[in-house]
C-alpha cells in the first residue's frame, strides 16, 4: 500500500508550471494513460462464427510507446470469447445464440482492457451486434389444428387460421405458407392459403363425397441461402347438413295378392333412409290414393285396410308411399320422397253366373212376346249373361229346359265370363198364336270347371202375339267390317240399312247395336240412318283383341226386327317400338379373323308379317364400327375386315339399332361389348433401324449406349422382349438387359472389362447387329444395326465470344421471362456439350462503385443450354445502376473445360419514382417588410432517383393563400407576390429557390402560405408538393444566439434548441431565418443562429424581452448551454475575452491544484491505510456547492469534483458515498457504487447488468467539450451535472472579480486546462 501511495505523490510532484508573460505556454508533463481508438466501439459477428474464428482486434494507442497488454473482463467475454493479450486478436471461444439475446436488439456488451505496465487499467464497454443466421425453422404454435365445417359452407369462407413463428430476423424470420398435400385427393383445388395462414374454401363441400380432409400444410421462412421449413397437418370434418329427401332402398315395389285377404294381413314392407348419411333422421311412413291399403308409419308394413273384391276393383291398383324425415321430433314435408307400390289382385272363385236383361237388371224371370210365324232362327229374346270371376272360374255352360224349349234354341252353349245369349226360333210351326198363346221354360247356367259348379236358372215366357207378317231385311246376311286401331272418334265406318215389304208405321225402321258392354262401348249405330261409326277410339288396340263382333238389329213400326251379325277387324296402325330380348350382348373374336361374333335379335308387337313387324338391324354408333358388318334380317354381326388388337381397344362398345319399316317407324337400341383377343402377330421394332454413337477410347465398363425395341402386341408374353449380340462385337462388347422406360427392358451395350478399346491400333468403328426376341407362342425376332465409332479422348476448351459480351441495356422494371441479350461460346470439339453458368454477380453504382450482391442477385438468369440472359426479377435502377455477371462456360464433355468472363449490364431508367423533399417537415420562414423584389426567402430542395429526363426537376407555386388573423383565408394570384428559381444544387438535389416578386404590406397582420409543386422531366411525369408558410416582421425582431460549435452540429441540434425557445416563451412558434459562421474579424467565435419569435397574430416577439425571459429562467439556460450556446443577444451585449484572462483563469486554476497537492502530500503519513485522498478535495468542494442527486440513486447525493459513480459513466475509483443527506455528514461505511458527474473520460465502463442502457457513441460527454458558461444570479443548486463543478466551486469564491452584472463570462478557452478527475 505504501508504494501504492508514493507512486500517487511522485504524479504530483511531476507537476510544473510554467508562468510566461502573455504569450506564454503551460506544459504539462507525465506518462499518459493508453486510449483505446475512436473505432472500438461497436463490433459485428455471425452467430455461426466457427470456435477459433478471429472476430476482431482491440486496438489502443499510447503516446508513450509502452508496450500494451489486451484482455477481456466479465462473464460473458470469458464464455464467448478468447483474446491475444499482445495482438489483441479475439476469437471465438464458445458458438453466440443471437436468439439469447433476441428481446435485446440482437446485442450485448463486454469489458475490453488494456494495460500499459505503469498507468491503472483502462476499460471501455465494446457492443457485440450478433447477425442472424437462418439457422431455426418455423415452429406452428397452437397445435393440433382442427376444423369442424358445415358442408354448405360459402366458398371464400375462412376455415382456420395456422400460425408459425420463427425466431430468426429479417427474412430468415419470414413465414410464408402453403399446402403440399391433400387427402383425399380428389379435388386438389378444394382448398386455399393466403399468406398470413388463412386457409379458405375454393370449392363446394359434400358430405357424402367425404366426410373430412387432411391437409398438410407447409411454413417455410425467406432465410438464403436455403430455406428452412415444417409441416403439420390440419383436420378438416365436414358436418352434414339436412339437404336430402330420404331414400328408398329399392326404386319399385311390386307384389301380386288373391282377393277377399283378411284385414291387417301384411302384402309388403317398404323401407327408406335418411339421405343425408351424416344426420340418419328418423323416417316416417304414409299412404295416399287408396283406403283398400294402410301402411305402419314407423316400420313401412303395408297391410290391407278393407276386404278386397277384384270384381269390384280394378285388377292392378297403384299405391304411392311417402317417406318424410322427422327433424327434432317434427315431420317436415320438404324433405320427403315418394314411391309406388303396384300391387296385382288375383281371381277367386267367389261369385256365381248370373242373368240380366238387355238393361244390365239381374234377373231371374224374362217375358218376350213373340208375333206369330216367326221363322226359325230369329232371336226374340237376348239375355246378357255373366260370371265375375276370371279365367276357368268365370267359364259356364247354358242350355234350355222344358217342355216347350224345343221350340227355341241358345245361340251359344259356352260362354266365357261373360255374353250375349240370343234366344232363337227353332221351330216357327209352335208359334201359333191360335194354338198356344203362351210358352214356358227355364235357363240353365252352370259352371263347368270349378269344384263349386255355381249354377243359376231363369224363367222364360213367350207370349204368342198376332204381328205384321214382313221384317226387316238386309241386304246381306253378315257384315265384314275393318277399322284401324288409331281411328278417331266419330269416324264413319260404314252405312247399313234394312228394307221392309210392310207398308205405315210398321215400315219405318229404327236400329241399334246388341252386343258386350266393351263392343258398346266402342262403336254405336245411328238409330235413323244406320250409320256405323266409331264411339270411343281409345280402346281399339289390336294387340289386345285383333276381332270384335256385334249385333246390328233392325227394327221396323209394327215392332218386327231384323238382326244381322257384324265382324269388324281391327288393322294394324305401327304403333309398338321393337324390343330387344336382351339389354345388351357380348361377343369374343381373335385379331385377324373373319367371322360371326354375335347375334342380335329385337320382337315387334305389331301384326305379324307385316311392314309394322318387320324388323331391320344396323350399326348405328361406335369409334371402331367401321370393322363390322351386320346382317340387317339376322341381326348377326360379323368383322368387315380383319382386326388388329394394337392399333385398337381391346374391348370395343357398339350401338345397334333395331328398326320397323311401318310408318312412322318406330325404333329402339342395344349394347354390344366385342373383346379383341391379342395373336402374337407382330415383330419386335427397334426404335432406330440404325443406331450411331461414339466412345471415347478410355471408356470402362459401364453403359455406353441403351437402346430398347418394342412389339405391338398388347399382352404379355407376346410383349416380352429379350436382346442379344448376333455379330460384329468381335469380343470388344458385351450387352446386358436393364429395366427401362414405360416399364420396358432396354439393352445396354458395354465395353467389355476384358479389353480394351484401342483408337490408334484400330478398328475404329465397329458394326454390331442386335436382335430382340418376344416370348410369345412362335417368337418373332427383330434386328438393328449398331455402329459404334471410337473416339480420341476430348481436349478442347470452350471459348466465350467476345462480341456476346459486350455492354449491353436492361430495361428497369423488364418484363419477367424475356430475353436481355444472349452469351455466346465456341468449342471445337464436335460433342461439346456447352453449359452456361453465372459464377458471381456484381452490383454496380453509377460510379462503378460495389454494391451488395443481395440487392441484383435474383434480376437475371442465364438459359443453362442456350445461353440466353432472362429477367428473373423487378429491376430497379435507382438501387443498382448495372449489373456485373461474371459468366462461365462449361463443356460437360471434357476435363478442361472452364473459361470465365464479365458482361456488363447497364439499367436504363424509368420513370418510376416521384420527386421527394429533402425536408418534409412542415417549414416557417420570416422576411423583413423592406425587402425587394427578387429577395431569395427560402430555398426547397428535392430529388428523384430516377435518372437523366425522369430525373430533372422544375418547381412552381401551385396555390397561395394569405390567412389574416381575424378573417378566413384569402387566395391569392402566386404570379403577383412570388415566384420560384429551378436550378441543379448537385449532381442529384435541385434547388427551387422562392423569392419575391412585390413589397409584401407589412400592415397585413398573419401569414401566407404558399404551396410549392416540383414535377420531373418523366412521361407520364410524377409530382410532390410542400407547404412553406411566410411571415412578414420588422427586420428589428432578430433575436441572435451565439454557438461555440461548428455550423454543422448546430443544424444538428436545431430542433432540440427550438424546442427549448419555445418552452422558454410560451404560445409563440420560433423560427430560424439563418445560421451562419461568425465573422473572423469580431471577437465573436462558433456559429450564430438569428431567430424570430412569432405570436398567433403573425407579429413579432420584442428580442429584449425574449432575451429578459431565457436569463431569468435558470433551466432554459442551462439547457441552452448543453446545446452550445455561449451568448444571447446583440453584438454589443456579446462577452469579450481574450487570451490574457483566459491565461489569468488557467493560472488561478493550477495554483489552486497545486496547493490542494501540498495539502495531500501533508496528510498522506496520516491515512496510509486509509486510500480517502479525495475527501479533501471534496471537503474543500462542500463549501461551495450542493449536493446532486444521481438518476441510479436520488437518495444519496454526490459531491461534484470528486471521484463518485455518477450518471455519466466514468471510472470507479472509490466505492464509497461520501456524503449523506440525511446526516450531514461524510458516509465512510457506504457500499454504493455511484458514478462521476465529471468526467471526461471517453472509455466509458457500465457494469455488465446495464449495457443495454449505453448512450450511443459521441453523445458521452458532449458536455465536456465545450468551454464552461455560467451566468450571473444564477442560484447554486441549478448548476446542472453537465457543468464541470470544480470549476465552479473555484470560481464561486471570486465572482466579483470576474462577473459584470447581465452579462455572461466566458472562463476558459483552451479544452485542455478543464478541471478533471484526480
Amino acid at each position: 500500500m505504501v508504494t501504492e501511495q508514493m507512486k500517487i505523490l511522485q504524479c504530483l510532484c511531476a507537476i510544473c508550471i510554467i508562468l510566461v508573460t502573455e504569450n506564454s505556454t503551460l506544459i504539462w508533463s507525465q506518462n499518459l494513460a493508453p486510449t483505446f481508438l475512436a473505432n472500438m466501439t461497436v463490433v459485428r459477428i455471425t452467430e455461426d462464427a466457427p470456435k477459433g474464428t478471429s472476430v476482431f482486434r482491440i486496438a489502443a494507442d499510447d503516446k508513450d510507446g509502452d508496450p500494451l497488454s489486451y484482455g477481456l473482463e466479465g462473464e460473458l467475454a470469458t464464455s464467448y470469447f478468447t483474446v491475444n493479450s499482445s495482438s489483441g486478436d479475439v476469437t471465438v471461444k464458445g458458438a453466440v445464440d443471437r436468439e439469447v439475446y433476441a428481446n435485446s436488439n440482437d446485442h450485448f456488451g463486454i469489458i475490453i482492457t488494456v494495460d500499459d505496465g505503469i498507468n491503472a487499467l483502462v476499460r471501455k464497454t465494446l457492443h457485440i451486434y450478433v447477425e442472424d443466421v437462418n439457422d431455426n425453422a418455423p415452429a406452428f404454435i397452437g397445435l393440433p389444428y382442427q376444423a369442424n365445417v358445415a358442408e354448405n359452407e360459402n366458398v371464400g369462407t375462412e376455415l382456420y387460421r395456422v400460425f408459425a413463428t420463427d425466431i430468426d430476423r429479417g427474412n430468415n424470420g419470414s413465414v410464408t405458407y402453403e399446402i403440399i398435400e391433400l387427402i383425399p385427393s380428389d379435388n386438389e383445388a378444394l382448398f386455399g392459403i393466403s399468406k398470413n395462414g388463412s386457409i379458405y374454401l375454393k370449392g363446394q363441400l359434400d358430405f357424402s363425397v367425404s366426410s373430412f380432409y387432411q391437409l398438410l400444410v407447409k411454413a417455410v421462412d425467406q432465410g438464403k441461402p436455403e430455406a428452412k421449413y415444417s409441416t403439420t397437418r390440419l383436420i378438416i370434418n365436414v358436418n352434414d347438413v339436412p339437404n336430402k329427401p330420404p331414400e328408398f332402398l329399392h326404386s319399385f315395389y311390386h307384389v301380386r295378392i288373391p282377393e277377399n285377404l283378411p284385414v291387417n294381413t301384411g302384402i309388403i314392407t317398404v323401407t327408406a333412409i335418411d339421405g343425408d348419411r351424416g344426420i340418419n333422421n328418423p323416417v316416417r311412413y304414409s299412404i295416399n290414393g287408396t283406403r283398400a291399403f294402410t301402411v305402419d308409419s314407423v316400420t313401412g308394413r303395408i297391410t290391407v285396410a278393407t276386404l278386397l273384391d277384384r270384381e269390384q276393383m280394378r285388377e292392378l291398383i297403384t299405391i304411392n308411399i311417402t317417406a318424410s324425415e322427422l327433424v327434432e321430433g317434427v315431420k317436415d314435408q320438404s324433405a320427403a320422397a315418394t314411391t309406388a307400390v303396384t300391387v296385382l289382385i288375383l281371381d277367386v272363385n267367389d261369385n256365381k253366373p248370373t242373368f240380366y236383361t238387355e238393361q244390365r237388371i239381374a234377373t231371374d224371370t224374362f217375358y218376350v212376346s213373340v208375333p206369330e210365324e216367326t221363322p226359325n232362327s230369329v232371336p226374340i229374346l237376348h239375355i246378357f249373361v255373366q260370371d265375375l270371376d276370371q279365367g276357368n272360374n268365370g267359364t259356364f255352360e247354358v242350355f234350355l229346359l222344358g217342355e216347350d224349349s224345343t221350340a227355341f234354341s241358345l245361340n251359344q252353349k259356352i260362354v266365357y265370363n261373360e255374353g250375349i245369349l240370343s234366344l232363337q226360333v227353332a221351330n216357327s210351326d209352335t208359334l201359333d198364336f191360335e194354338k198356344n198363346h203362351v210358352l214356358q221354360f227355364e235357363l240353365f247356367a252352370v259352371e263347368m270347371e270349378t269344384q263349386e259348379m255355381f249354377s243359376c236358372v231363369a224363367a222364360v215366357r213367350v207370349d204368342i202375339m198376332d204381328r205384321n207378317d214382313n221384317s226387316p231385311v238386309f241386304d246381306q246376311d253378315y257384315f265384314i267390317l275393318e277399322v284401324q286401331e288409331n281411328s278417331a272418334n266419330g269416324y264413319n265406318v260404314t252405312c247399313i240399312t234394312a228394307t221392309d215389304a210392310d207398308s205405315s208405321d210398321f215400315r219405318k225402321i229404327t236400329y241399334r247395336l246388341l252386343g258386350s258392354d266393351s263392343v258398346l262401348q266402342t262403336f254405336d249405330v245411328d238409330p235413323e240412318f244406320g250409320t256405323f261409326f266409331v264411339k270411343d277410339g281409345t280402346l281399339l288396340d289390336r294387340e289386345k283383341r285383333q276381332q270384335l263382333f256385334v249385333t246390328l238389329q233392325a227394327r221396323d213400326g209394327g215392332g218386327l226386327w231384323t238382326n244381322v251379325q257384324i265382324e269388324i277387324s281391327i288393322s294394324d296402325a305401327n304403333d309398338e317400338v321393337p324390343v330387344f330380348q336382351r339389354n345388351s350382348y357380348t361377343g369374343f373374336i381373335k385379331e385377324n379373323v373373319i367371322k360371326n361374333i354375335v347375334q342380335v335379335q329385337a320382337f315387334d308387337k305389331d301384326q305379324e308379317n307385316s311392314p309394322n313387324s318387320k324388323i331391320t338391324y344396323r350399326i348405328v354408333d361406335g369409334a371402331s364400327a367401321k370393322y363390322f358388318t351386320i346382317n340387317s334380317s339376322t341381326g348377326i354381326i360379323s368383322v368387315a375386315q380383319p382386326l388388329d388388337r394394337e392399333s385398337m381397344d381391346g374391348i370395343i362398345n357398339l350401338t345397334v339399332q333395331a328398326t320397323d319399316c311401318g310408318n312412322p317407324v318406330q325404333s329402339s337400341t342395344a349394347q354390344v361389348v366385342i373383346k379383341v383377343e391379342d395373336v402374337n402377330d407382330n415383330e419386335p421394332v427397334f426404335n432406330q433401324s440404325i443406331f450411331y454413337f461414339a466412345v471415347p477410347e478410355d471408356q470402362l465398363d459401364q453403359c455406353v449406349v441403351s437402346i430398347w425395341a418394342t412389339d405391338n402386341d398388347v399382352t404379355d408374353p407376346n410383349s416380352l422382349l429379350s436382346y442379344r449380340i448376333e455379330d460384329g462385337a468381335r469380343g470388344q462388347f458385351i450387352l446386358s438387359t436393364e429395366k427401362g422406360d414405360l416399364h420396358q427392358s432396354a439393352a445396354c451395350i458395354r465395353v467389355n472389362p476384358e479389353s480394351r478399346l484401342d483408337y490408334d491400333a484400330g478398328p475404329r468403328k465397329y458394326k454390331l447387329t442386335v436382335a430382340a426376341n418376344d416370348f410369345g407362342f412362335d417368337p418373332n425376332t427383330g434386328r438393328t444395326t449398331v455402329e459404334v465409332e471410337i473416339l480420341d479422348v476430348n481436349d478442347e476448351t470452350p471459348v466465350l465470344i467476345g462480341s456476346s459480351l459486350s455492354d449491353v441495356f436492361a430495361r428497369e422494371n423488364g418484363q419477367i421471362g424475356t430475353a436481355v441479350t444472349a452469351v455466346q461460346a465456341f468449342d471445337p470439339d464436335t460433342d461439346a456439350e456447352l453449359h452456361f453458368f453465372i459464377r458471381e454477380t456484381e452490383c454496380l453504382s453509377e460510379k462503378e462503385e460495389r454494391l451488395s450482391s443481395s440487392l441484383c442477385e435474383s434480376w437475371f438468369r442465364l438459359v443453362e443450354r442456350s445461353g440466353s440472359l432472362l429477367y428473373t426479377g423487378p429491376v430497379d435502377r435507382e438501387s443498382v445502376q448495372a449489373v456485373r455477371l461474371r459468366v462461365q462456360v462449361v463443356d460437360y464433355n471434357t476435363v478442361l473445360s472452364l473459361n470465365m468472363r464479365h458482361i456488363k449490364i447497364i439499367i436504363a431508367d424509368e420513370n418510376d419514382n416521384p420527386p421527394t423533399f429533402t425536408r418534409t417537415e412542415y417549414k416557417r420562414v420570416v422576411v423583413s417588410e423592406l425587402i425587394t423584389e427578387g429577395f431569395e426567402i427560402s430555398v426547397l430542395e428535392a430529388t428523384d432517383r430516377d435518372a437523366g429526363k425522369n430525373g430533372m426537376l422544375t418547381f412552381r407555386i401551385a396555390e397561395v393563400t394569405f390567412s389574416p388573423t381575424d378573417a378566413p383565408p384569402l387566395n391569392k394570384m402566386a404570379e403577383e407576390f412570388f415566384y420560384i428559381q429551378t436550378s441543379l444544387n448537385s449532381e442529384y438535389v435541385w434547388e427551387g429557390s422562392l423569392r419575391i416578386r412585390n413589397h409584401l404590406d407589412f400592415t397585413q397582420k398573419g401569414s401566407w402560405k404558399v404551396k410549392v409543386v416540383v414535377t420531373d422531366g418523366g412521361l407520364p411525369s410524377n409530382s410532390a408538393h410542400h407547404l412553406l408558410e411566410v411571415f412578414v416582421v420588422d427586420g428589428s425582431s432578430k433575436l441572435q444566439l451565439v454557438f461555440d460549435s461548428p455550423p454543422g452540429n448546430v443544424l444538428l441540434n436545431e430542433k432540440e434548441t427550438l424546442s427549448i425557445l419555445e418552452a422558454a416563451v410560451p404560445g409563440t412558434n420560433v423560427i430560424v431565418s439563418k445560421i451562419s459562421p461568425a465573422v473572423k474579424n469580431t471577437n465573436l467565435r462558433g456559429t450564430l443562429m438569428d431567430v424570430y419569435f412569432i405570436c398567433g397574430n403573425g407579429t413579432a416577439v420584442n428580442p429584449d424581452v425574449v432575451r429578459g425571459q431565457i436569463e431569468q429562467n435558470v433551466s432554459v439556460l442551462s439547457r441552452l448551454i448543453d446545446t452550445g450556446l455561449i451568448t444571447v443577444g446583440s453584438h454589443s451585449s456579446h462577452f469579450q475575452s481574450d487570451n490574457k484572462d483566459v491565461l489569468y483563469g488557467v493560472i488561478f486554476i493550477l495554483a489552486a491544484t497545486n496547493i490542494i497537492s501540498i495539502t495531500l502530500v501533508a496528510f498522506v503519513p496520516v491515512c496510509i491505510r486509509q486510500r480517502y485522498q479525495h475527501k479533501l478535495k471534496a471537503a474543500s468542494a462542500m463549501s461551495a456547492t450542493v449536493l446532486t442527486s444521481v438518476e441510479s440513486n436520488p437518495i444519496v447525493g454526490d459531491v461534484p469534483g470528486t471521484n463518485m459513480h455518477t450518471s455519466e459513466g466514468s471510472n470507479p475509483v472509490w466505492n464509497q458515498t461520501l456524503f449523506s443527506e440525511a446526516t450531514g455528514y461524510f458516509n465512510a461505511e457506504a457500499y454504493l457504487d455511484q458514478k462521476s458527474l465529471n468526467s471526461i473520460d471517453d472509455n466509458v465502463i457500465a457494469d455488465e447488468k446495464d449495457y443495454f442502457n449505453i448512450r450511443k457513441p459521441g453523445t458521452y460527454k458532449k458536455q465536456d467539450k465545450r468551454d464552461n458558461v455560467f451566468v450571473k444570479g444564477a442560484e447554486e443548486k441549478d448548476v446542472e451535472t453537465s457543468q464541470d463543478f470544480l470549476t465552479a466551486v473555484l470560481v464561486s469564491r471570486e465572482e466579483s472579480e470576474y462577473m459584470e452584472p447581465g452579462k455572461m463570462v466566458y472562463l476558459f478557452s483552451n479544452e485542455g486546462l478543464k478541471c478533471t478527475d484526480l
